[in-house]
């Protein structure tokens, strides 16, 4: 308890500090327009996105970085992160969302927290049991601030990591002080990022709606299909390339800022950007929401195959909700409040077994009310059961390694 309250209290201002500096960073060079339809970036932000890759690649050559690092999902499940790779990467993330890359904090946030609870275990030489309690324990740490909720922070680590039963209660009891101690702090300087912060319009239940919810998570389990296919095939082009860590982030530097500038809403994380998706999607049209779904997708795919660090979490949820404001504008019958809360939280549930959380993560950020809640984890789960249930998504990484190994 006394490590929990530790981590929660570091955390929280690692993660402010953190935070700011990406905020402050893309005020510089970033101004988005009030109403981005085609065309409206600016070609300067192809000179800062071109930065970025030359800094990101120079880091990651100079840091000594490997090519491909865990991700948050990994380190998560593997109750351990490397704490002398945390600061390196830590850095480069900084600097890909410093320079507008589309990925999320998350990945920086959580293995700034998880290396902290493995490198003081290891200092401390605890036992294996107690060093993976205090690694979630620090990333709960790290999302409670994040998330503004320390009960969703702790949930949906232990959902992933799924800890053994006899250390559930320890690390249920640690992750939950700790983002508890983390979101006391981060709150009052920050506020809140993530309760209520999108406001959809309320609709009624009603019976049909459980229907409906089906073919909303088929599609938001299609749509993590393709993004996981262009990741796949951009990876492999990028591998051609060999060891030239420069030249290739700076080719995903320019390719997303040109895409950021015929799309201005495909920058950044997409938090904010979402935001304006919901307050001007029917005046943006279903063509352009369309267009800058699958353009999200793009950018998202190069920034992971070029060398950029970030989370994939809070990118997922943009394009989640994106594509259920698509299909309000396409189906106006179809209540936006539902089609943007399924959708929003059915993307990431396709690909990672974490369903209560990622169902309460779309509850408490648009507040949409206890019946609502059904139709949307009648989404999450078709989602889940479509993709990564039914094991289309083992079968798909196989027949990409296959080729891989055939290659060598």
């Amino acid at each position: 308890m006394g490590y929990a309250a530790l981590f929660g209290l570091v955390l929280a201002f690692a993660g402010l500090a953190f935070l700011g500096l990406v905020q402050g960073g893309t005020d510089l060079w970033f101004t988005l327009p009030k109403n981005p339809g085609w065309l409206d970036g600016s070609l300067w932000w192809v000179a800062v996105t071109a930065v970025a890759g030359v800094l990101v690649g120079v880091l990651r050559r100079l840091l000594r970085l490997p090519a491909k690092l865990p991700g948050t999902v990994e380190e998560l499940k593997e109750q351990r992160v490397e704490p002398s790779m945390v600061l390196q990467a830590v850095a480069v993330s900084l600097v890909s969302l410093v320079g507008g890359a589309s990925l999320g904090p998350e990945d920086a946030l959580g293995r700034t927290g998880g290396g902290l609870g493995t490198w003081i275990s290891d200092r401390q030489k605890l036992s294996e049991e107690m060093r993976a309690t205090n690694t979630l324990t620090g990333m709960s740490a790290a999302y409670g601030g994040l998330l503004s909720s320390p009960i969703l922070a702790t949930v949906l680590v232990l959902e992933i990591a799924r800890p053994k039963a006899a250390r559930l209660s320890e690390t249920l009891v640690g992750g939950l002080l700790a983002s508890s101690v983390a979101f006391a702090v981060y709150f009052p300087i920050a506020g809140s990022t993530f309760v209520g912060i999108y406001s959809v319009p309320s609709f009624k239940y009603e019976d049909w709606q459980l229907l409906a919810a089906v073919p909303l998570g088929l599609v938001a389990g299609a749509l993590a299909l393709i993004t996981t296919v262009a990741i796949a095939v951009l990876t492999r082009l990028a591998a051609r390339l060999g060891n030239r860590t420069i030249l290739r982030s700076t080719i995903g530097g320019v390719a997303f800022g040109l895409v950021g500038v015929a799309l201005p809403l495909t920058l950044f994380t997409g938090t904010d950007q979402l935001t304006t998706v919901i307050d001007d999607g029917a005046a943006l049209g279903a063509g352009l929401l369309i267009a800058v779904v699958f353009a999200k997708i793009l950018v998202f795919a190069l920034c992971e195959a070029t060398g950029f660090i970030g989370g994939p979490f809070l990118v997922m949820l943009f394009i989640g909700g994106t594509a259920g404001t698509t299909a309000h504008v396409l189906i106006p019958g179809l209540p936006e409040g539902l089609a943007f809360t399924a959708m929003f939280a059915a993307l990431p549930g396709s690909l990672v077994a974490a369903p209560f959380s990622l169902i309460l993560l779309g509850v408490i950020t648009t507040q949409i009310g206890a019946l609502q809640t059904a139709p949307v984890a009648i989404a999450v789960i078709s989602a889940y059961l479509a993709v990564s249930g039914s094991g289309l998504l083992i079968a798909l990484a196989r027949r990409q390694r296959k080729p891989a190994a055939s290659d060598a």
